[in-house]
């Protein structure tokens, strides 16, 4: 199978590196008004195009997969994006994972590190959350090389068939960024994963400001073609969601965003090009018409690229 290296959802547009013939994509349907998951949807409501060139739906199912997760913490800048309140709010929101799921644990600042490796044991989750360590305020955001070592490390997951997902906690969507790794070489390495990225903006004044200060820049930075990380792009490359959260409503707002990730629907196709170039191969997925008129105003959430693995000679 071209199996991804996890079967994920995604809302926008995502390379996948596959493992064999079988390309999995996942899906999340929900009402665009009320945000509601919509889970009554059949095989027959999905149409899958590669390249432009309709496919075949061979598997359907909306099984709970298990979940590989990366907790990737920011702990640069005047903002705490990880203060008391917020630990305990995912520890809580964590606790409530099932026994197959695993969660790794890594910190970003100028420097990235792992602070625990994959595990399932929910009390040595409890305590390295606690013990994650303290914020860095004259450090800067180098979301790329964050990005690039939770891609590389995600390799390590220990679900094969699961679903992996990188969530990011930080007080900023964009920053100034002269870590090592380019937005591009970050980027191909979280698309080669097969992780959605997602994000929570911890919501105060402060991380406002901050933001207005070190993330507005970014985009005269990559116009003029210097450095910059921005969290916003690789949530949206991957197909995750980016949302602002005050301190008090971050227990909710993990618990839904891991849901999301748990309750897609799983596709999967045998792609009518099988030629295997290392190319990229751009993935749309339409819902019938019926959805709408049964649901009201859909918005899907998938993927839309893969990378086909080149064949060693």
């Amino acid at each position: 199978m071209y199996a991804p290296t996890f079967g994920q959802s995604a809302s926008d547009e995502q390379i996948l590196k596959v493992r064999t013939e079988l390309v999995n994509v996942d899906a999340l349907a929900r009402n665009k008004e009320t945000g509601r998951i919509i889970s009554n949807l059949s095989k027959d409501d999905f149409t899958i195009f590669e390249d432009g060139v309709k496919q075949n739906i061979s598997h359907f199912s909306q099984a709970r997969l298990p979940l590989s997760i990366i907790l990737l913490v920011d702990r640069a800048g005047c903002i705490n994006a990880f203060n008391d309140q917020i630990r305990a709010a995912t520890v809580n929101a964590f606790s409530q994972l099932m026994a197959e799921d695993e969660v790794a644990i890594m910190t970003f600042s100028s420097k990235v590190s792992l602070t625990q490796p994959f595990t399932r044991d929910h009390q040595l989750i409890t305590d390295k959350i606690m013990a994650v360590e303290r914020q860095h305020r004259s450090e800067q955001h180098y979301f790329n090389a964050g990005m690039y070592e939770a891609a590389t490390y995600m390799s390590k997951a220990a679900n094969p068939i699961g679903r992996r997902a990188i969530i990011v906690l930080t007080s900023l969507e964009a920053s100034i960024d002269f870590s090592k790794i380019s937005e591009k070489e970050a980027l191909h390495a979280v698309l080669e994963s097969g992780a959605v990225v997602s994000g929570v903006l911890v919501k105060t004044v402060g991380g406002h400001i901050e933001q207005g200060i070190r993330g507005k820049p970014t985009s005269l930075l990559r116009h003029i073609g210097l450095r910059s990380g921005s969290l916003k792009m690789f949530v949206e490359e991957t197909g995750g969601e980016l949302v602002s959260a005050a301190p008090e409503s971050m227990n909710e707002t993990i618990i839904r965003m891991v849901n999301q990730i748990a309750e897609s629907y799983s596709l999967a196709y045998l792609p009518t090009n099988s030629t295997r170039d290392g190319k990229r191969r751009r993935i749309r997925v339409l819902l019938s018409p019926e959805v709408e008129k049964r649901e009201g105003k859909t918005v899907l959430i998938t993927r839309r690229s893969y990378i086909v693995p080149k064949d060693i000679n």
